[in-house]
């Protein structure tokens, strides 16, 4: 048997195909509906293998997550738990520093990053102290000063144990602002031309001019303009009015021939009193210290005032009430006068006084003197209250004018009789009620006079119209308002009795 033969007989072998390798033929796919298994298999792998990285991708991206958040909520866990243990937090706080001098009630307002509980005075401390009243109104912590602040100090508000509505932790809030330094308005007079300043209290020089015009008779600020009385000439007066950023000057028509003896202005509005005089050659005057007003915001037009008996009311002096349009008047025949410029036809007799001094500078009371001396009227309950004042040096002195502060205080000229009792020295003085009082300014020499007072909205200080020497005084030689020429002005810190400010010049406005 051939070697052939027996390979043939190879039951394994028969009928299997032919390896193309083994017959050394070109490798020929075969086509079982068109697909090789071989190329399927590669897919399937290659599927699987993809499948595996997206499910090792997925793996990752699910113990990454879980990780952060994990560690978020942490963290958050942490916040809450800080959270619980605080208290809130004040996020800012306003306050308007110039009028908190000027007016009280001014207001601290103190916002928080959540509603807070109600709150008491007693959690509010002040350095320097002054007397305040708290609310809360949701996040807003409203802290209002009862009293005017002093002027260019440094204030703090502390407010302890302010908890919020949603927990027990509590904070302290605390503010620190400074308030605005003082200033007067005055006028100084020259030969050919009248100048109005304004000068920092804490300041030095003359200050710096706001307007100039020959011959101001008076002046007062209102609004952000100047009202000015000039002398057109003829005894007569020009009414303008200045807006101080500008000097844009406009005319406010007077009735013909009328004289401005005196100004009144509000602290605020604009409305302004006029005490007007008609000024003839000859004959009788229409009017004469008549109380007028006009509106700078209105139609502008000058209105004579008529008492009870339709006659004009004659004024000896007038100041306005807080709040800008009721005046308070001192009549010629001495009755004292409330009059609204709202409804002006409403006259209402308030009291009878022969002399009539000053406004509180609360506005709440007026002083004045009697045949008896010196007292004071208050408004509301129309009670009169004596007013005697305390000793001087051990010694008794006889009562001038005098202007009340907000609290039991007052500002006073008194007359201080010298060793033989045939001569009098005029001294201002601050007093309290209490026996004694305290001096704030004096004549060198006691050669000089004393004229008006002016107190600043907080009762810090008063300025005070001297004139150094009487026997050397030359007057002016102005028809309103006369003034010698030497006249100066003194600022005076009551607290301390100090002199401030030196000034040359007169009628002083806060």
């Amino acid at each position: 048997m051939s070697p052939t033969s027996s390979e043939s007989d190879d039951p394994s072998r028969a009928g299997a195909p032919q390896e193309a390798g083994e017959a050394g033929l070109p490798h020929e796919p075969a086509r079982h509906g068109g697909v090789h298994p071989e190329g399927e298999g590669t897919r399937r792998t290659a599927e699987a293998g993809r499948r595996l990285r997206e499910q090792r991708e997925l793996q990752r991206f699910q113990r990454t997550f879980w990780v952060v958040a994990g560690v978020l909520g942490v963290i958050a866990a942490v916040f809450l738990v800080l959270g619980s243990l605080q208290g809130p937090k004040l996020t800012t706080a306003q306050v308007d520093p110039q009028r908190a001098t000027e007016q009280a009630g001014q207001q601290l307002r103190m916002f928080a990053n959540q509603p807070l509980r109600e709150l008491d005075a007693s959690q509010v401390v002040v350095e320097p102290q002054t007397d305040v009243t708290v609310r809360v109104q949701d996040d807003l912590l409203v802290v209002q000063f009862d009293e005017r602040l002093r002027y260019d100090t440094a204030y703090t508000v502390t407010v302890r144990d302010v908890a919020a509505r949603s927990r027990q932790a509590v904070s302290t809030f605390s503010h620190s602002f400074e308030t605005a330094g003082a200033s007067v308005l005055y006028l100084d007079r020259g030969e050919t031309e009248d100048e109005i300043l304004r000068a920092e209290v804490s300041g030095t020089g003359r200050g710096e001019v706001v307007h100039a015009a020959p011959g101001i008779q008076a002046f007062a600020p209102v609004e952000g303009v100047l009202v000015v009385a000039r002398d057109a000439g003829g005894g007569e007066s020009v009414l303008e009015s200045v807006l101080t950023g500008t000097g844009d000057t406009e005319t406010v028509r007077l009735p013909e021939g009328a004289r401005v003896d005196r100004i009144v202005a509000p602290q605020a509005g604009t409305l302004v009193g006029l005490v007007l005089t008609d000024v003839v050659e000859q004959g009788t005057p229409q009017f004469s210290s008549a109380l007028a007003y006009v509106d700078l915001a209105g139609d502008r037009e000058v209105r004579i005032l008529e008492g009870l008996d339709g006659e004009p009311v004659r004024a000896l002096d007038a100041m306005f009430l807080p709040g800008g349009s009721t005046l308070l008047v001192h009549a010629l025949d001495q009755s004292l006068l409330r009059i609204d410029l709202l409804a002006p036809d409403l006259v209402l007799p308030v009291d009878q006084l022969p002399t009539v001094w000053n406004l509180s500078t609360d506005g709440t009371r007026v002083s004045g003197s009697d045949s008896f001396g010196g007292l004071f009227l208050d408004l509301e309950s129309g009670d009169e209250t004596r007013l005697n004042p305390s000793l001087f040096e051990d010694e008794v002195v006889f009562g001038g004018e005098t202007v009340l502060l907000s609290d039991d205080r007052w500002v006073q000229k008194v007359a201080v009789p010298d060793a033989s009792g045939g001569s009098f020295a005029i001294v201002v003085v601050v007093d309290d009620g209490s026996g004694a009082s305290r001096q704030l300014a004096r004549t060198i020499d006691d050669r000089g006079s004393i004229g008006a007072l002016t107190v600043s909205p907080n009762d810090q200080y008063v300025a005070i119209e001297v004139t150094p020497s009487v026997e050397a005084a030359e007057p002016d030689g102005r028809r309103v308002n006369p003034r010698p020429t030497s006249i100066t002005l003194q600022i005076v810190d009551i607290e301390t009795g100090a002199l401030v400010r030196s000034l040359e010049g007169f009628a002083p406005v806060w």
